[in-house]
């Protein structure tokens, strides 16, 4: 922005204009910015950096005007979308605070949106051909993520690229023999130029009449072309770390061949897709039951429906602006962080959860509506180490804190331990106990029993006096009797507790039966979109009934405990797998972009970066390509 400001009593304006040497930002990219100040022999600047992120995920900006991209895709998640952040770099002049320029661009782009060279690698944008929806104006195309490959035990063997029916069988609109392109046309203003067909659609099971038993699915499959797409499975950023610019960058790999895995609660996931690239996060809940997602068939000008899932595995989105999928990452394989065995299949998600089809469910399913049997193309079980960096391995850190509680509620929990003292304390391994708030369900109070680490949970109740315990592991030398809640909060503060332990097979069949015998009951509720198996954060080691309430609606009281398993409530959105268009009412398949929006490549500047009427507080500049 072009500024007056004084300086030495000269008359001449100090303005301010920025370049750089590149023209977009991108995961694991550096960026060096430049400032040229005017009107003022004091041409030094202040660097600044912001996003519409929550917490400090977008990068740094030194000094000196480098920018260091981070190593995931910051994102913003609403109850309709979860899409990419906008970045905002600004120099100020020393001379004059008012002179000063800001440049923003709408995301951070991951690696996995480019065009790639034959034999294209998988985890990277596609789309079926038909993906466009020109019509009504102003239109629209979307897209998703050509997730893995399998193969199959057909004469010859087939391989075929595995991603979501609402990406590349268009919601049940599409058909076999359709083309599949690398990138999709969401990255090439809808448009076939600049795009390679990888494949071509086989198989598509329908979402509206999926074999019988299996449960339901998101599924399409495309025949992959002779030489157009890697053969052996490599994924982008699955592999190992090499140091490319003096950044260390994840290179591809592919998962661990075979039939996949069911996973845990709280065990962590990798994924590699086409808007965020590469994620790490912790599955919240399994076996998760009544998630419904709405569709619409094809250009969403029709048909609208929605699928009743019951089997499902839920990650937790990362929080401070990262999530572990965004809109275009439906079609993504989720695998094992430290084996790279394939989980789930993602294909849905809300504001604090990304869901997926588990792989036995994908395979099975392909059996049914086939014929034949599937299995992941891959190689040995290896680790995925891009988990290890910063921000990407933030997702370890204990999540979430006890919410403020009411003075009544955290009296109740004060007086039902003081009520009980005498067996409270005479418990084995016991030292303390006070009052405080649940991490289970973070708007009811807790009474906090404090234990020895290691020590059993045998004889410490579920409930005291219909309060809910919470059990924290602490050697210190003030956890002794009675406490005060200041003191339990900050001993529970103090305390690592470590909420990845590993909880037994025999307890986790037992939470499942409990699950299936009350999960309609609790769906009864219209408050109540889904009930799973997940892990106590009260109890560490113990197993939850995971009950997903929808934000801001009541719902019915849900008990500590049912049939002696905790229960665990968190808050969402709706679960959605379609991404609502600007510019109409209706719903549109998988990740999608206006007609009109300029290609997203390193060779086209991003919309806010074209030249346009100056505003009062953004300004074009003027960006030059840099080869990585």
């Amino acid at each position: 922005m072009a500024a007056c400001g004084g300086g030495g009593g000269s008359s001449t304006p100090i303005t301010v204009s920025v370049s750089a040497n590149a023209n977009s930002l991108e995961t694991f990219q550096t960026v060096q910015f430049t400032a040229t100040v005017t009107g003022t022999s004091n041409t030094a600047v202040t660097w600044q950096l912001s996003c519409t992120a929550a917490g400090s995920v977008c990068g740094s900006l030194s000094a000196t005007g480098l920018y260091i991209a981070p190593n995931t895709v910051p994102t913003v998640a609403t109850t309709t979308s979860t899409d990419p952040a906008m970045v905002t770099v600004t120099a100020i002049s020393q001379a004059s605070a008012s002179a000063s320029q800001s440049v923003q661009f709408p995301q951070v782009f991951s690696l996995n949106q480019q065009t790639l060279t034959v034999p294209v690698q998988l985890g990277s944008s596609g789309s079926n051909v038909d993906a466009d929806c020109s019509t009504p104006a102003p239109g629209f195309c979307f897209g998703g993520t050509l997730g893995s490959l399998l193969t199959n035990n057909a004469t010859p063997p087939a391989l075929v690229i595995l991603s979501n029916n609402h990406v590349l069988g268009l919601s049940d609109g599409g058909a076999a023999g359709q083309n599949v392109t690398q990138p999709g046309i969401i990255e090439t203003n809808c448009s076939t130029n600049g795009t390679t067909v990888v494949a071509n659609v086989t198989n598509i099971l329908s979402l509206q009449s999926q074999p019988i038993p299996t449960f339901p699915v998101d599924v399409t499959t495309a025949q992959i072309i002779s030489g157009k797409v890697d053969p052996d499975d490599n994924i982008l950023e699955l592999g190992a770390l090499s140091t490319v610019n003096g950044v260390q960058v994840p290179q591809p790999a592919p998962p661990a061949g075979g039939s996949g895995i069911t996973s845990a609660a709280g065990k962590l996931l990798a994924k590699s897709g086409r808007t965020t690239g590469l994620t790490c996060a912790k599955v919240d809940s399994t076996n998760t039951s009544m998630i419904v997602v709405g569709y619409s068939i094809g250009c969403a000008t029709g048909t609208s429906f929605s699928v009743t899932y019951h089997d499902e595995v839920v990650v937790a989105n990362m929080s401070n602006g990262q999530s572990f999928i965004g809109d275009g990452d439906s079609g993504s394989l989720a695998v094992d962080a430290a084996t790279a065995e394939p989980v789930a299949l993602m294909f849905a998600g809300s504001d604090t959860d990304a869901v997926g089809n588990p792989v036995a469910d994908v395979l099975n399913a392909l059996h049914a509506g086939t014929g034949h049997t599937y299995t992941f193309v891959g190689g040995a079980q290896h680790a995925v180490p891009g988990c290890s960096l910063p921000g990407l391995s933030s997702v370890k850190v204990t999540p979430q804190s006890a919410a403020a509680l009411p003075a009544g509620e955290a009296q109740r929990a004060q007086t039902a331990g003081i009520n009980n003292s005498s067996q409270i304390i005479n418990t084995p391994g016991v030292s303390a106990y006070g009052g405080g708030g649940s991490l289970d369900a973070p708007q009811e109070p807790a009474v906090m029993i404090f234990l020895a680490p290691g020590a059993s949970h045998a004889g410490i109740p579920l409930t005291i006096d219909g309060v809910r315990t919470r059990l924290i592991e602490s050697n210190s030398a003030s956890a002794r009797g009675a406490l005060s809640q200041q003191q339990s909060a900050q001993l529970a503060s103090e305390s690592a507790q470590a909420q990845a332990i590993e909880i037994p097979a025999s307890a986790i069949e037992q939470s499942k039966t409990v699950k299936e015998q009350h999960v309609t009951e609790l769906m009864s509720d219209p408050a109540v979109v889904g009930v799973g198996v997940s892990a106590s954060l009260d109890s560490p080691g113990d197993p939850a009934l995971m009950i997903y309430v929808l934000k801001g609606k009541a719902h019915n009281p849900i008990p500590a405990s049912i049939d002696g398993v905790r229960t665990r409530i968190k808050e969402t959105s709706p679960f959605r797998a379609n991404v609502a268009h600007p510019a109409k009412s209706t719903t549109a398949a998988g990740c999608h972009v206006p007609k009109s929006a300029p290609a997203n490549t390193l060779n086209a500047a991003p919309a806010s970066l074209q030249p346009s009427a100056p505003s009062p507080s953004v300004q074009p500049i003027a960006l030059t390509t840099v080869q990585r």
